[in-house]
């Protein structure tokens, strides 16, 4: 990813750092910060729009293509799925979330697997790898762009129950993304054929270790509740009190959820807290059609 674009999504979207009760060691919220009293949601369209050709195109195709294809071939394989059923731009935020603050990059750009833009993607929605030593976890996540946190709740847990309880269907979707690897210019060829191996190499799935990320956006009273006091800070008080308040109540929720459990797969919670889902998206959909144009 351009340097300059990492920079503008580590100054646009901040991990929230505040401790959460009975929260898994991996789970973190993010946010956005206030400016003259405006949650930045507007600046949120544009890093998106400028994250797209990352998220929807391979490393070879941002090379080999020119600059005036990019953009175009990029937003056409965004869904045509009318707004409130179109889950890549969620896609997208776990993408940068993982690529970003974890570290953690892609292997497919799995954007570009569907055989038409009216289907979402099929499976896993990212597909992204770490590597320890010569231990590699595989990172399939599931993204929920929704206004409702309990709405949003409730989607990832049958998204989850139907993906992680069919080990036959997490073997057939590895063979099939072992196709498709692509190199990463980090990536060695060690690292890759290591990576390799744990896609389609023959392993047992159970001894493949495999972190599923779940991001999960909705409407938060109190940043709503906040618009227009200039004098908000989200590093301060009362904010950071008000919102963890509001996190934990969300948490727990979360954990009282019947979640699919495999000892080899370990699920992570990522709650994105956000003004208006339905006015952000509407703003999205207004970029894209441009875009595509």
């Amino acid at each position: 990813m351009d340097p300059m674009l990492k920079i503008r999504t580590t100054n646009q979207i901040f991990k929230f750092e505040v401790k959460i009760d009975g929260c898994g060691i991996e789970d973190n919220t993010f946010t956005l910060d206030y400016y003259d009293g405006i949650y930045r949601q507007d600046d949120l369209v544009g890093l998106i729009r400028d994250v797209v050709p990352y998220f929807s195109l391979t490393e070879s195709e941002l090379k080999e293509l020119e600059i005036s294809e990019i953009n175009k071939r990029s937003f056409t394989r965004i869904s045509d799925a009318r707004r409130q059923a179109k889950g890549d731009y969620g896609e997208l935020l776990l993408y940068l979330i993982l690529s970003i603050f974890y570290d953690v990059p892609k292997f497919v750009t799995k954007a570009r697997l569907r055989s038409t833009t009216r289907e979402q993607i099929k499976g896993f929605d990212c597909a992204h790898f770490s590597i320890e030593g010569q231990k590699v976890t595989l990172w399939l996540g599931e993204a929920k762009f929704h206004q409702s946190i309990s709405g949003a709740i409730s989607s990832a847990l049958n998204s989850l129950t139907e993906h992680i309880t069919d080990k036959k269907r997490i073997s057939s979707e590895l063979k099939l993304l072992g196709g498709e690897i692509e190199i990463n210019k980090s990536l060695d060829p060690d690292s890759y054929y290591l990576l390799k191996s744990y896609v389609d190499g023959g392993k047992s799935l159970d001894s493949v270790d495999i972190a599923v990320p779940v991001l999960l956006t909705y409407d938060s009273a109190y940043i709503s509740e906040c618009s227009g006091d200039r004098s908000i800070k989200i590093n301060e008080e009362p904010f950071l009190a008000k919102i963890s308040q509001e996190l934990q109540a969300h948490f727990n929720n979360i954990y009282t959820k019947p979640w699919p459990k495999e000892n080899n797969i370990r699920i992570v919670f990522f709650l994105f807290p956000l003004e208006n889902v339905s006015d952000l998206k509407a703003k999205i959909e207004m970029v894209e059609t441009v875009m595509k144009f």
